[in-house]
C-alpha cells in the first residue's frame, strides 16, 4: 500500500465561503522569539504582516541590498521526519508504519506527529512553549478559513462532486482525499493513547496497526483527530520543502514557509550542507514595504500544469481567488480538457 507523497506551499479557494479567521499577530511574534531561541537569525528589517495575497506574509521595513541576509533557520527548528521517528511516545510506531507503507509513509508519519502535538497543545493553553514545535504549530492554519486558508481536504464531498466533476484535477483531488481518510484511521491507532493521556482520559496501549487490524473496542476516533490530520496534511501539501538530509523526506521550515508565491521571486534560499541550516537572502535590491516572495514551483513545468497547482498547492498562478469560481463555471481550459480543432 502506498500513500501520496507531498511537497511545497499555498492557499485554496472553495465554492462555499469560508469564515475569515486570522490568527493573532502575537502568535507570529512568539514564533520569531522561538526561532531566535533556537539560534535562528532574523534581520531586524523583517516584519510579519497580513498579506494582500491572503493570510500572513513578511515585508521589509527598510531598504535591503541584493544578497543581504534576511534570515537563517537551523535544522533544529525545522520539522522533519526525524522528529516523528524519535518521538518518545509514538516514534517506534511511526518507524514501523514507514517500514510497512514505504516512502509514502514518511508524510503520514509527519502528519501524525504534527496532529498529535497540535491536539496535545490544545489540551492546555500552557503547553505551546513546552512542546518541541509549539510556537510554530500555533501559526499554522488547522481549520478552513484560518488565515484565508482553503484546500480541497477541507471541502465537503458534495462540493468536490459539484465543482470538480469533469475537471482535470478531479481525480487527483479525489485520490488525495481518499488517502487522507485512510491515513486518519492509521494515525489514530498510533497517537490516540498519547492524546487521551494528555486529556486525562483512559489510555490504551500505543502501537501501529492498519485500520482493519484495530480491535472493535478501540476503533473510535479520538476527538479532533479527523480535523487535525487534515490540517497537518494541508500544511505539508502547501508548505513543505524537500529535505536534502533525508531519503525521500520533506521538512517544514518556519518563516520561509510563510512567504507567498511569485513566478518572479525576490528571495533565494539554500541549505548549508555543513549543518543543514536554511539560509534566505535577498535576490535583488528591495525597497521598504516590499513583500518577500518565494517561488514554490516553476509555473511552466510540464509536470505541474496550472490545474495541478490548484489541486496540490491551492491556487492558480496569475489568477485571484475570486476568479476561480468563474473559471470553473466557464469550463476554463485550465481545468477542463479541450477538444482539438479540426
Amino acid at each position: 500500500m502506498t500513500f501520496l507523497r507531498l511537497a511545497s506551499s499555498a492557499v485554496f479557494f472553495a465554492m462555499s465561503p469560508a469564515p475569515e479567521n486570522f490568527l493573532p499577530k502575537e502568535n507570529y511574534d512568539k514564533l520569531v522569539s522561538w526561532l531566535k531561541s533556537k539560534d535562528a537569525t532574523v534581520n531586524d528589517k523583517i516584519e510579519i504582516v497580513p498579506s494582500p495575497f491572503g493570510g500572513y506574509g513578511a515585508i521589509v521595513t527598510d531598504d535591503v541590498e541584493e544578497d543581504e541576509l534576511l534570515f537563517t533557520v537551523p535544522r533544529s527548528a525545522c520539522l522533519t521526519l526525524k522528529d516523528a521517528i524519535v518521538d518518545p511516545a509514538c516514534g517506534e510506531a511511526f518507524a514501523k508504519l514507514i517500514e510497512k507503507a514505504g516512502p509514502g509513509g514518511n508524510t503520514v508519519a509527519m502528519a501524525g506527529y504534527m496532529a498529535k502535538e497540535y491536539l496535545i497543545q490544545k489540551t492546555s493553553p500552557e503547553t505551546p512553549n513546552d512542546l518541541s514545535f509549539g510556537p510554530y504549530l500555533a501559526t499554522l492554519p488547522w481549520e478552513r478559513g484560518v488565515n484565508s486558508q482553503e484546500h480541497v481536504l477541507f471541502w465537503s464531498g458534495e462540493d468536490v462532486e459539484k465543482y470538480l466533476e469533469g475537471t482535470m484535477c478531479c481525480d487527483e483531488a479525489t485520490a488525495l482525499r481518499s488517502e487522507v481518510d485512510l491515513a486518519i484511521k492509521v494515525i489514530n491507532s498510533i497517537v490516540a493513547p498519547s492524546i487521551r493521556a494528555a486529556r486525562g482520559e483512559e489510555a490504551e496501549s500505543a502501537g501501529f496497526s492498519w485500520p482493519w487490524e484495530v480491535k472493535q473496542a478501540s476503533s473510535g476516533l479520538v476527538d479532533g483527530i479527523d480535523g487535525a490530520v487534515k490540517g497537518a496534511f494541508v500544511s505539508l501539501l502547501t508548505r513543505s520543502f524537500e529535505d536534502g538530509d533525508e531519503d525521500n523526506g520533506e521538512k517544514l521550515v518556519p518563516l520561509l514557509d510563510l512567504l507567498q508565491h511569485s513566478k518572479e521571486p525576490n528571495v533565494s534560499h539554500i541549505m548549508r550542507k555543513a549543518d543543514g541550516t536554511v539560509e534566505v537572502r535577498a535576490k535583488r535590491k528591495l525597497d521598504a514595504g516590499d513583500e518577500l516572495l518565494n517561488q514554490y514551483r516553476e509555473e511552466e513545468e510540464e509536470t505541474m500544469p496550472k490545474h495541478r497547482f490548484f489541486s496540490r498547492f491551492g491556487f492558480v498562478p496569475g489568477a485571484s481567488a475570486k476568479e476561480i469560481p468563474n473559471m470553473l463555471e466557464d469550463s476554463c481550459s485550465i481545468f477542463y480538457p479541450q477538444k482539438a480543432e479540426v
